[in-house]
């Protein structure tokens, strides 16, 4: 038995498949893939497979983690070739490594968001960011039940660059993903379009990497 950490991309149409569906759509793969996964025991044994950054609607990803537990005698490459073959469209397996970083080293994610040019300026994003007071809300428990809070997305930012490309807007931005606190690329965005005073919709939204706290990229 062995932690192995697979690392996929996702983009076009699947990117619109949810955390729950994205969950039920990975488990069926390597199943179909016929990987000796790891079941739990009990009365309702389950396999091993988790998720350690879920990313919203809408959002691609370069280099997403997924940990499962594996049994028996099988190579990361052929694990990668054998997924890769049952994969849907959007999505493929970059590469399967050892699980080096635990869940909880990963502390921030580095995204890209392209906007049109038409509907903001890159001078006017940095104004607003530089400006400061960028808020979103964010789902959360007020005592004990479901509810949301405030968050200081400006407070939260690590670093950011603000590049005009040709037509479009293009934000490379360094946000926190941690227990702690964890910002998605379209709460930042919301912040921006509440300080705009327009609703900010992203051409593009992708999630680069994971970092560790020293920024190092998590592995």
């Amino acid at each position: 038995m062995r932690d192995v950490r697979i690392w996929f991309s996702k983009s076009g149409a699947v990117k619109y498949v949810s955390h729950l569906d994205m969950f039920r759509l990975m488990t069926r793969a390597v199943r179909r893939a016929d990987i000796p996964l790891w079941y739990t025991e009990g009365f309702n044994p389950h396999p091993y497979i988790s998720f350690l950054q879920p990313l919203p609607l809408g959002v691609e990803t370069c280099y997403e983690p997924l940990d499962i537990r594996i049994e028996g005698e099988i190579e990361n490459e052929e694990i990668k070739n054998r997924l890769n073959a049952v994969m849907p469209d959007g999505m493929h397996i970059e590469a399967v490594t050892q699980a080096f970083c635990k869940p909880a080293e990963a502390a921030y994610g580095e995204y890209k968001i392209v906007l049109d040019a038409e509907d903001i300026s890159a001078e006017e994003v940095v104004r607003i960011i530089e400006n400061g007071g960028l808020t979103c809300e964010k789902s959360a428990k007020v005592r004990g039940r479901k509810g949301t809070k405030i968050v200081d997305v400006s407070a939260a930012i690590h670093s950011y660059e603000v590049k005009q490309e040709n037509d479009t807007v293009v934000i490379f931005v360094t946000l926190p993903a941690s227990p702690e606190l964890t910002l998605n690329p379209l709460q930042f965005l919301t912040g921006i379009s509440n300080q705009y005073g327009t609703v900010l919709y992203p051409l593009e939204a992708s999630r680069i990497r994971l970092l560790c706290a020293d920024m190092s990229a998590f592995s």
